[in-house]
């Protein structure tokens, strides 16, 4: 019996005039190139999102020389996540702690498979694959210490269950303020732009109008975007628009009862209540944008093991209305912003753009914040702090900081 993704295979291939053994070496190399793993032995869920994502990217192929059938949508890059998400990590760090204490209970239960190489094919629980043995590991093998391991499918629905699959599978979700260019203007919102690849590192400009190629989910419920190889390629920054600046200016855009991303920095306890998202035990924090005025800030980094890259900056910001709520004095007067070191190295957030270059800024300059919203207990308040995925400075509001001197002691050469 076929399933889903077979089946968009086989009518890609009758579309395209191509034998259905065509169509899925097709199909297979893609995926390879696209996120580096392979179609045998992989979660049925995740083969057949790639299976819909390739047949929506090459459906043109053949009729306007392989152009790209995704959708354009128009707004503002508002953030990137701090994080590139291993979506395998969990299954991953429990299989090989299972393998680590009781080596035959983790191959037993089918979590995990010992690698070794025999008759010039590799195994998996003595079994052979179909991956001959050449340079380096195969693509589902991995080190636990001195044992080559692979994860296998633990899916009882899937036909792929208890073969090998990819150990990792990595994403990192760029956040985008907009809509299809027919729905920008009346319905934005809050999107979740899947990278993966080099995208996922690329350079991208946060707070100026643009327009992305992407390719929606099949599901409509869903926030997230998928994008094909070489995304940023496509990122195309309009200067101008035949728009209002409403929707043009970031810092008008932003903040707009447009779309209902924007939380008042007064309000982001009673919003966090409202929209934390409940997951396992306990929530996810929600992604907002917020405003606020710079009350203090250190460009110095701090250790954090917890962070990916081992250290994260912070900022602190108020505003009157959050001072007219809570009092000069009391602890909640600011909020604390935490810069991640990723956002700190892909993003400029101590600066802003003059038109020409890239300036500092000085405290008490206005900014516009992208994080995810957190709180917690300090003495006998709750108190709330963001983690920004995105900041960005409005160049006409923003009080110039004080720069570096030249030290060059050639300048006082006669």
């Amino acid at each position: 019996m076929s399933n889903e993704w077979e089946d968009k295979i086989r009518g890609y291939a009758e579309r395209m005039g191509k034998t259905e053994e065509e169509a899925m070496k097709e199909f297979k190399d893609w995926v390879q190139a696209e996120f580096s793993t392979s179609v045998d032995g992989e979660d049925e869920y995740f083969v057949n999102e790639w299976a819909e994502m390739f047949v929506i990217e090459t459906r043109n192929l053949g009729r306007s020389g392989g152009g790209r059938d995704t959708v354009t949508f128009m707004g503002h890059i508002t953030g990137l996540n701090d994080s590139i998400r291993d979506q395998r990590q969990a299954q991953r760090e429990k299989a090989v702690q299972m393998f680590r204490q009781d080596r035959d209970r983790a191959i037993n239960q089918g979590l995990i498979g010992v690698v070794k190489i025999k008759d010039g094919v590799w195994h998996v629980n003595g079994e052979p694959t179909n991956e001959r043995v050449g340079e380096g590991l195969p693509w589902f093998g991995f080190k636990c210490d001195d044992t080559i391991v692979t994860l296998l499918n633990t899916n009882r629905e899937s036909p792929s269950y208890g073969k090998p699959m990819a150990h990792e599978s990595k994403v990192r979700y760029l956040q985008f303020l907009g809509n299809t260019a027919n729905e920008f203007v009346n319905n934005p919102k809050m999107w979740r732009v899947a990278l993966g690849g080099e995208d996922m590192t690329a350079s991208y400009k946060l707070g100026q109008l643009c327009e992305i190629q992407v390719v929606p989910s099949s599901n409509q419920e869903s926030d997230i975007l998928y994008t094909n190889r070489g995304f940023v390629n496509t990122v195309k920054y309009a200067d101008a628009a035949d728009l209002p600046a409403d929707f043009t200016d970031a810092a008008r855009f932003w903040v707009s009862s447009k779309h209902d991303s924007y939380v008042n920095l007064a309000n982001l306890l009673e919003e966090y209540d409202d929209r934390k998202i409940s997951y396992n035990d306990g929530y996810i924090p929600p992604t907002i944008i917020t405003k606020g005025y710079i009350s203090r800030m250190s460009t110095e980094p701090s250790n954090n093991e917890y962070d990916d890259t081992g250290r994260n900056f912070r900022i602190s910001v108020t505003s009157l209305d959050l001072q007219s709520t809570y009092g000069r004095e009391s602890s909640l007067s600011e909020v604390t912003v935490w810069i991640p070191g990723r956002t700190f190295d892909d993003t400029n957030p101590f600066e802003f753009f003059n038109g020409e270059e890239w300036v500092p800024y000085a405290e008490r300059t206005q900014v516009l914040i992208c994080g995810k919203l957190k709180t917690r207990k300090f003495r006998d308040d709750m108190v709330p702090s963001l983690t920004a995925l995105g900041i960005y400075v409005p160049p006409r509001t923003a009080r110039p900081g004080a720069r570096g001197g030249n030290t060059d002691t050639s300048q006082f050469e006669e």
